[in-house]
């Protein structure tokens, strides 16, 4: 598996964009092809419903503490593949689709340059999917499919270690800047993926879990969360997180921040007041933790020199 330089670049390396130049901290390219789109279902034929982009995943690689093997997983919001438990709806889905870009692509010759593959979220009758004990807690974790490292797709994996450890995340507070990736529905491109990435800050860190209804009149359920002061939408659920410096370690000012590194997930947005609910790192490690060998490296922080 080439998995040599996947995530090792990290997330400090600055790299040029298609767009133009990135102002940050962040490697946007691998950012980028590490998050995936859904697309749901139809509950009766199992074929993907093109027409509806819904939400958005990114995948992680944890390496076995022997370097014999990895363990490539796919992470996302819990009500993505779970809307009961959120309360929007009576029935979960079976399957999901990932969209991800084709590795072979001529933007002159070919109609399309992402692929659909299939996810089922259900195996004889049992969940896929890895949850946390704490129904607050609004992550699952599956495993990738093994076609993604076929080298047939565009895609990379983030290395487990770009987590923050709990002594890096206890650096950042209210203030620090934050960035994001992931679906915009109607910027995610017709030919090929296009995650937007999101710049805001956190705003609140509270102690308390928020009960959010899924509609207005719905009973509301308890997510526990930090708010960010940041304009995320519906589409952009499971999105990844970061911490976005804006005095790496190393710079010539600093402020004593910590490296570039992934803070939580995206797991709700408040309509009209411009704040998104993220869940935090820690409980995204916890079901990680949950999803792999006892053989796992589930070291964090930057690796040593």
């Amino acid at each position: 598996m080439r998995f040599g330089l996947y995530g090792l670049c990290l997330l400090l390396c600055v790299l040029t964009f298609d767009i133009g130049s990135a102002i940050t901290s962040l490697n946007v390219d691998l950012i980028s092809k590490s998050v995936v789109f859904f697309f749901p279902s139809d509950q009766i034929t199992g074929e993907v419903i093109e027409q509806r982009l819904i939400a958005t995943g990114f995948l992680v690689l944890v390496r076995s503490k022997n370097g014999a093997h990895t363990y490539p997983l796919l992470v996302t919001a819990r009500h993505v593949v779970d809307p009961v438990w959120r309360g929007c709806r009576g029935t979960n889905p079976t399957r999901l689709y990932i969209r991800v870009n084709k590795a072979r692509f001529d933007q002159f010759a070919d109609k399309t340059g992402t692929a659909n593959i299939a996810i089922d979220l259900l195996a004889n009758g049992t969940p896929t999917w890895t949850k946390s004990d704490d129904d607050s807690i609004d992550v699952v974790v599956l495993k990738a499919p093994g076609k993604l490292l076929s080298g047939d797709y565009d895609v990379r994996f983030l290395n487990f270690r770009n987590f923050g450890a709990p002594e890096e995340i206890a650096k950042i507070g209210i203030g620090s800047q934050t960035a994001s990736a992931g679906l915009v529905q109607s910027l995610a491109g017709e030919k090929r993926n296009n995650p937007v990435f999101h710049f805001g800050k956190i705003a609140s860190i509270p102690a308390e879990t928020a009960a959010v209804p899924c509609a207005k009149d719905a009973k509301p359920h308890f997510f526990r969360v930090w708010w960010l002061a940041t304009t995320l939408v519906a589409g952009a659920s499971g999105s990844p997180i970061f911490f976005d410096p804006l005095f790496p370690p190393g710079a010539d000012i600093s402020a004593g921040e910590p490296r570039a590194m992934i803070i939580g997930l995206q797991s709700l947005s408040l309509d009209g007041a411009d704040l998104a609910g993220m869940t935090p790192t820690k409980y995204i490690v916890d079901v990680i933790s949950r999803s792999v060998g006892s053989d796992a490296d589930l070291s964090l922080g930057a690796a040593p020199q």
